[in-house]
């Protein structure tokens, strides 16, 4: 056997032990014939406890209690005893089968402490854990539940499932989550919104069955976790990528626009031009022979269309691309800052540092410089201001650009949706892996301020300057 056995007669003498017995207190079968019962088991040498354990174990259906075995070496085992009486030689003894319990106090102890962080963890725990019977009567709620909804749980112990949950279609919809539940023996699972706070909130939960140990179902668990900021992020990406797909859409429009404003800039102008160029030198051709006076006149001409093509080709490069960011940052601010004070209609200003203290790449440039043309392209048709500054701060890591006006300002979350200067300008700061901010208020101007790293060197900024109008 894998307990131990002792043969106990009625002076408390050990008359028999197995080996188990001695290897579980470590003694040998000699040492224990001469040692009394009493001195293994203390709580016998009490005769009172003595006659009682005695009057019990001769029973037909005998004892079984919990007791401590003194050891060889003095240690106190735990061990469960079953006690009955035996008959040996005539003689009435108690047979005495001893189990050592130390193994399974053990596993107790290790459950109590599973159980001990288990409940730490679900009374901690920042999801909703509820607790409900067959009969949906609410077993138990963590204080994720109480502090959910405000209430206590004396409030939703053992209360129907129909009174403990919010009134209305979010409780309806949970009611019948945990009904389908007990119906199926499966798990189910849904999302529910709900109002908290006045604000509107989204619940998974997720009911599951559980079973005892004959694999009947006694209760069902749920388990709400709050993933309203999980779908206010998806819905904030789908509105960034509807954003994008309209800015791609937009700047497709813009382009085509570009083109056919381009094409017909080359064929109204540009073509007419040459074709005027071309019909005047056919002329002068067929009067090769006339007099020089006669041909002045048509020179004159000639020249003129020949400066107005020239023109109209710088028109078409600038508008492509400014020759003028070839000069750098400074120069390119400078010219914008001219052209708008011809065309704009209201004053604009410049403070800046000297050129050398901004050195810029080509692609850096450009989107710095294109950011400044749409917000001074915003100032000239929406601000109605009567004086803009752009105003650059080269620092030794960054350097920051802002366009401050002092029109009359717009409300930044009444913006229209198809809306895509302010967009754009936010776009291209991204791709300059900086930032771009705009501020404004009905009445107090705008300020469009646009901040990204330096690449390469790191620039010496020298004291700021006031540029001429």
């Amino acid at each position: 056997m894998h307990d131990a056995i002792y043969l106990i007669d009625c002076d408390l003498r050990i008359k028999y032990v197995n080996d188990k017995a001695c290897e579980l207190l470590g003694y040998s079968r000699e040492a224990f014939s001469r040692l009394s019962f009493s001195s293994i088991d203390p709580e016998l040498r009490d005769d009172d406890v003595f006659a009682l354990w005695w009057k019990l174990s001769v029973r037909p259906e005998g004892i079984t209690f919990t007791s401590h075995h003194a050891g060889h070496n003095g240690e106190l085992i735990p061990v469960e005893i079953s006690c009955v009486g035996y008959d040996q030689r005539g003689e009435e003894h108690i047979l005495c089968i001893v189990h050592d319990v130390r193994e399974l106090r053990r596993q107790k102890e290790q459950q109590r402490l599973r159980e001990k962080q288990m409940n730490m963890v679900v009374e901690n725990s920042p999801d909703l854990i509820l607790r409900f019977d067959l009969n949906t009567r609410c077993l138990y709620a963590n204080p994720a539940v109480q502090n959910w909804f405000g209430v206590s749980e004396q409030e939703i112990h053992h209360k129907p499932l129909t009174e403990s949950v919010p009134k209305g279609d979010v409780g309806l919809s949970f009611f019948k989550l945990v009904s389908k539940t007990l119906v199926d023996e499966k798990g189910a699972e849904d999302e529910l919104t709900l109002q908290r706070y006045g604000r509107k909130r989204t619940l998974h939960v997720r009911c599951v069955p559980e079973y005892d140990l004959a694999g009947k179902m006694v209760s069902v668990l749920a388990v709400g976790r709050d993933i309203t900021p999980i779908r206010q992020t998806e819905e904030e990406l789908r509105a960034a990528h509807q954003q994008l797909r309209m800015l791609a859409q937009n700047f497709e429009q813009d382009r085509e626009a570009e083109r056919k404003q381009l094409a017909r800039d080359i064929h109204d102008e540009l073509g007419q031009h040459l074709t005027s160029l071309r019909t005047g030198l056919s002329l002068l051709a067929m009067r090769a022979g006339q007099p020089l006076t006669g041909q002045r006149e048509q020179l004159d001409n000639l020249m003129g269309l020949v400066d107005s093509t020239i023109q109209v080709v710088r028109d078409v490069s600038t508008r492509l691309r400014p020759n003028v960011l070839n000069l750098g940052l400074i120069p390119a601010l400078e010219w914008l800052r001219d052209r708008f004070n011809k065309d704009g209609g209201c004053r604009c200003i410049l403070v800046a540092p000297d050129e050398s203290a901004v050195n810029l790449d080509e692609a850096t440039l450009t989107a710095a410089f294109r950011v400044v043309q749409e917000s001074l392209t915003n100032v000239a048709r929406h601000a109605s201001a009567s004086t803009v500054y752009i105003i650059v701060k080269p620092q030794p890591d960054t350097i920051t650009i802002e366009v401050v006006d002092n029109g009359k300002g717009f409300n930044a979350a009444r913006v229209r949706k198809n809306a895509f200067g302010l967009p754009g300008i936010q776009e291209r700061a991204r791709m300059l892996n900086g930032e771009a901010t705009i501020v404004s208020a009905r009445g107090k101007g705008t300020r469009v301020r646009l901040s990204f790293p330096l690449p390469g060197s790191r620039p010496q900024t020298c004291g700021d300057k006031h540029k001429g109008e």
